[in-house]
C-alpha cells in the first residue's frame, strides 16, 4: 500500500464486499435449511471473521514488505494467520458442531489444501512462464531504447 489512506479505502471496500457476500450466502443457506432467522450473535461472529480475513489479506498481500517476499510466502503466511481463526469462528458459529464432525472437518480440510495446491500450481506453471516472457520483453525494449 502506498499510504494509510489507500489501506483504509481497501479495508472499507473489502469489508463491504466480503460481509455482504457472506450474509447473502448465510440467508440463502438458512432458507434452504428451513430456518426463518439469523441471530445477531451469528452476524457478529461473521463480522469478526470477515474483519480478520480482510486485515490478514491486506497485510499479507498488499504491503510492500510482503510483496518483496513473493506470492508463495504471502499465501502461506495468510493461510497460517487466517485458517486457525476461521476454524475457531466456524466452531463458535456452530457450523461444524453436528454429528458428522469428522466428515465435515475432513471436507473443510480438503478444500483448504486443494485451494493451496491450486495456487501453487498457478504460481509455478502459469505465472513463472509469464514472468519469463515479461522479463524478455522488457530486456528487448531496453535494448531497442539504448540504440
Amino acid at each position: 500500500m502506498r499510504s494509510t489512506k489507500d489501506f483504509l479505502i481497501y479495508f472499507r471496500n473489502a469489508m463491504s464486499f466480503v460481509f455482504a457476500w457472506l450474509v447473502i450466502c448465510s440467508v440463502i443457506l438458512n432458507i434452504a435449511l428451513g430456518s426463518k432467522s439469523i441471530s445477531i450473535a451469528f452476524l457478529i461472529k461473521l463480522f469478526v471473521l470477515c474483519l480478520w480475513g480482510v486485515i490478514t489479506f491486506g497485510i499479507c498481500f498488499l504491503t510492500k514488505k510482503m510483496q518483496k517476499r513473493g506470492f508463495i510466502f504471502s499465501l502461506t503466511l495468510f493461510y497460517v494467520l487466517f485458517i486457525p481463526v476461521e476454524v475457531l469462528m466456524f466452531y463458535l458459529m456452530g457450523m461444524f458442531s453436528t454429528k458428522g464432525n469428522i466428515i465435515v472437518w475432513s471436507i473443510f480440510g480438503a478444500i483448504v489444501v486443494l485451494t493451496y495446491i491450486i495456487c501453487l500450481v498457478i504460481e509455478f506453471f502459469v505465472l513463472k512462464k509469464r514472468e519469463a516472457v515479461y522479463t524478455e520483453k522488457v530486456l528487448e525494449f531496453k535494448a531497442k531504447s539504448a540504440e
